[in-house]
């Protein structure tokens, strides 16, 4: 077979005879294609054309789009090579060359009599069909190919007449001779699985040309699953409907994507599930509704081979422990066979389990599991308990699902003892939703006699929500007065008889007693530390971290909080090495309470200097929580911004943060829309562009609500930062406020923080009390700020040098600029040549990498004449002094003297210095 000429996606078309419209189609797809998956097309492509090969294998799960890649390898070979597509269907598979018809059918007389015969004739007639180009086998095994097609294949791809692209959901499923040729490496496999959402942004964006919010993002991809051939379709359908619109700059959602009935996924799984025997099916019935059945239960039912093959199919799962219970491979097929059956049809399948243990308890379930079981029942028509309700709405607010949330909770009767317990999920649902004020009506609206009727700690857990609501809604209530009132009411249950309170129902243990104390305490530390009123919380903190029987749970929350105090107190190495104590920081963006570990642990990161970590952290949360996006999005993606922003690279944090701030004005979380507009401003500051800073300041003036200490100080800082590199005279004067209310407070890594970026260009006085500071402070970037403070009070090169470095080594582009440039202007002033030729070649680095400098060298260096810049120059580019004095007209020992005098002035030892200072 001749070798395969790739052409590019502009210049590809589809076989000669197409028309116009279907060549677009197929051009399109091809762009597509490639756009959504370049690593995989580029390595198939490799691999399909590379000498000796005979093929690619496409593996994946149904719906990850194989067969739209397929088609895109295909297509980008355009109009050098032929394409011939096989599809292996039930009904093909079941006769001889069944998959071969249209072939067969065009064989000449006799052809078929013998099998020899039939090969070579077969292929001759795609060697005339190609007309000299390179053959190109596109087979799709929706089913297995019968033996006589993969004869005929195999012959194609052994004789050189054809290379093959074969999709197919496993390796496992190819027939026999394939196979072998796959583990000898003559065909390469190419596995598939579904995008994540960074890659899933990078498609977005090309098609809308734009910026998009997280939210839109996350939304998109729970639509696809992750399947780039759906995302398309999608994103047009909601574009048309008006529901992805553009919203100051950024596409953004105005409410949720309504899921697509007869989606190419889904068709995918319905086809994978009616062509299943009957027992296949009836075992999928049963997992649909059941879940998890042990595989002892599943084999006494259906027998051990129909779980063979099941297995060997793809179909199930087999879990790992004592139990071994099997369930589906695929979530989203048990959801469209379940949303199937009827209700009469389920009771009859889990009637099957009736006295078996079947491994599903309501505890047992994930919270997802919970949720759509409790869903499934009631579209089946039946009823749940109150019990299940509360349990629901509970994990349906985990999820991030409130509206789920609000049905289950308005199924839980008015009477009903749980009736407490439902209004604070309700409250919490409404709250994702931002309607406060009905959450706050909720939570008021329960009697205290229901209160009774609940455990302590239900009872403490109620008053901790309607505390966390009163936060942000002033005048309405002091959050530590409704947590005081809690400890009064949990002290009468403490010294009543047997734990109940008096009119109460509920009897709670020690354990239960002990737990609801808990609560409260750390509800009343998290209320301390809101208001940044850290040196409340720390004894506090300090003593129940090392208190003897706390729960685990508890400790864990003590241990964000007080990481989160020390990092603003002046303990910032010990803030990080508390954190890092609780294991993996990216496992915490997926895990329990992954907010509030993530905002600690971004914040320390963020105030020692190591933005880095903060990008990689905030990142990991984006790409694996795509359903919690649609209302933390906006959150996650102002701290990106954040981050790039505190390391003085406004040009990266400026796309994160107006897209933070477009979907912060839809789903105001934590009231944080101020903070991501001060932030956009302070980034389009670094960048120079004045009016788009002076717009978001504008903007962040009028969104200010009450919010967090943290979010509250960093809304304040970014604004007056932006102010000062525009130049404002009043910014410094802003930051130094700002500072001594912090270490009025004992918050002394925020006032050094503040005051650092006060310090431009800076007075004495400022920079010791910066130097005060930093000798409280811990960590690295205190180190630095101790040092710039030092070397400009002392007009010390040296020491802000030594800054420099340590900010080059945290990639603090900014603050090493600072330092450099200071550097430059002390080195001249003292005549040391050396040091400011040192730091002038660093700053013309970062001059290269930061669009703006945050300020740059006042004292001119020393000129050189005309006459020593050219011999300089010429020197710096290597030519020797024989070479030089050639080129300009000099005797060598003059040359010797201009470099002579060239060294001296710019502070260089020898030629090697002269680079990047002429």
């Amino acid at each position: 077979m001749g070798t395969m000429a790739y052409e590019s996606v502009a210049d590809s078309g589809v076989a000669e005879g197409h028309g116009t419209e279907a060549k677009g189609r197929q051009t399109e797809r091809v762009r597509w294609s490639v756009l959504a998956r370049p690593a995989e097309t580029e390595a198939a492509r490799a691999a399909l054309t590379a000498s000796g090969s005979l093929g690619i294998v496409i593996t994946g799960p149904p719906g990850v789009g194989k067969s739209f890649l397929a088609s895109g390898i295909a297509g980008t070979f355009g109009r050098g090579a032929h394409t011939v597509h096989i599809r292996s269907t039930e009904a093909a598979s079941r006769a001889d060359y069944g998959s071969l018809g249209f072939l067969l059918a065009r064989l000449p007389a006799g052809a078929t009599d013998s099998r020899p015969g039939l090969l070579l004739a077969a292929a001759d007639i795609l060697r005339r069909d190609a007309q000299g180009r390179p053959v190109v086998l596109l087979i799709e095994l929706a089913a297995p190919l019968d033996e006589a097609s993969a004869g005929v294949v195999l012959h194609l791809l052994l004789s050189h007449t054809a290379r093959a692209i074969v999709v197919a959901q496993r390796a496992a499923f190819l027939p026999p001779d394939l196979l072998r040729l796959l583990r000898r490496g003559r065909l390469t496999e190419v596995p598939l699985a579904g995008i994540g959402v960074q890659d899933l942004k990078r498609l977005v964006v090309g098609l809308l040309h734009g910026r998009v919010t997280a939210g839109a993002l996350g939304a998109l991809h729970e639509a696809c699953h992750g399947n780039p051939a759906e995302l398309q379709s999608i994103i047009t359908e909601e574009r048309e409907s008006g529901n992805l619109h553009l919203h100051s700059g950024v596409w953004t959602l105005r409410g949720p994507i309504v899921p697509r009935h007869g989606t190419g996924y889904d068709d995918l799984l319905r086809a994978r599930w009616a062509r299943e025997a009957q027992d296949v099916r009836e075992v999928i019935e049963l997992l649909s509704v059941a879940r998890r059945v042990p595989l002892t239960d599943l084999a006494d039912l259906f027998g051990s081979d129909v779980l063979v093959d099941m297995d060997d199919g793809g179909l199930i799962l087999t879990e790992a422990g004592d139990r071994r219970c099997v369930m589906l491979r695929e979530p989203r097929m048990a959801e469209l066979v379940r949303a199937r059956l009827s209700a009469e049809r389920s009771r009859e399948l889990i009637s099957l389990l009736t006295g078996r243990d079947a491994g599903r308890p309501p505890e047992a379930l994930s919270r997802s599991e919970l949720v759509a079981d409790a869903e499934w029942a009631l579209r089946s028509g039946d009823t749940i308990s109150p019990e299940v309700a509360v349990a629901a709405a509970h994990a349906a607010v985990a999820l991030f699902e409130p509206e789920k949330a609000l049905r289950f909770t308005g199924l839980v009767p008015e009477q009903h003892a749980l009736r407490a317990v439902a209004a604070r999920h309700r409250a919490a649902a409404l709250s994702l939703l931002e309607r406060t004020g009905e959450a706050l009506e909720v939570l008021r609206g329960v009697r205290e006699d229901a209160l009774e009727r609940v455990s302590a700690v239900d009872a403490a857990r109620h008053a901790v929500a309607l505390a966390a609501l009163l936060r942000t809604m002033p005048g309405h209530g002091r959050p530590l007065e409704v947590l005081a009132d809690a400890q009064r009411a949990l002290a009468l249950r403490e010294g009543s008889e047997g734990g109940v309170r008096p009119g109460g129902t509920v009897r709670d243990g020690p354990d239960s007693l002990a737990e609801a104390a808990e609560v409260l305490e750390s509800a009343r530390y998290a209320e301390l530390c809101f208001a940044g009123d850290f040196a409340a919380a720390m004894p506090g903190l300090e003593d129940a971290m090392a208190r003897p029987g706390v729960s685990e749970r508890f400790r864990r929350a003590c241990t964000v909080m007080l990481a989160d105090a020390w990092s603003a107190c002046g303990r910032e190495d010990d803030a990080e090495r508390l954190l890092d104590s609780l294991g993996d920081p990216q496992d915490w963006a997926t895990g329990q309470d992954a907010d509030a570990l993530a905002g600690s642990a971004f914040t320390v990161w963020l105030w020692t200097g190591r933005w880095q970590r903060c990008v990689a952290l905030t990142a990991h949360y984006l790409e694996h929580n795509a359903q919690r996006l649609a209302f933390r999005g906006g959150i996650a993606e102002m701290a990106l911004g954040l981050a790039y922003v505190t390391a003085g690279r406004g040009d990266l944090a400026a796309d994160p943060l107006m897209a933070a701030c477009a979907q912060l004005e839809r789903t105001q979380a934590g009231n944080a829309l101020a903070t991501a507009q001060a932030a956009a401003a302070f980034a389009f500051a670094q960048t120079g562009e004045r009016a788009e800073a002076e717009r978001y300041l504008a903007l962040a003036a009028q969104s200010r609500r009450p919010t967090s200490w943290r979010l509250e100080w960093t809304a304040d800082f970014c604004a007056s930062m932006a102010r000062r590199w525009l130049g404002d005279p009043e910014a410094s004067a802003a930051l130094h406020r700002l500072a001594e209310k912090d270490e009025a407070a004992g918050r002394v890594s925020a006032a050094g923080i503040a005051l650092f970026g006060a310090s431009v260009p800076g007075t004495e006085e400022e920079f010791r009390a910066i130097e005060r500071l930093a000798a409280q402070r811990q960590g690295p970037l205190a180190m630095v700020s101790g040092l710039v403070a030092q070397g400009s009070r002392l007009r010390d090169a040296g020491l802000l040098l030594n800054a420099a470095e340590l900010a080059h080594g945290l990639l603090l582009d900014a603050v090493e600029a600072r330092c450099a440039a200071l550097a430059v202007d002390f080195a001249r002033m003292a005549g040391d040549q050396t040091r400011a030729g040192e730091a002038q070649v660093r700053l013309d680095r970062l001059t290269r990498t930061l669009p703006a400098l945050p300020i740059t060298p006042q004292v001119p260096a020393p000129m050189l004449t005309e006459r020593e810049h050219e011999v300089a120059r010429l020197a710096a580019n290597g030519a020797s002094n024989r070479e030089i004095a050639a080129a300009v007209g000099l005797s060598v020992r003059t040359v010797e003297g201009h470099l002579y005098q060239v060294f001296t002035k710019l502070g260089v030892t020898s030629r090697g210095g002269l680079a990047g200072l002429v």
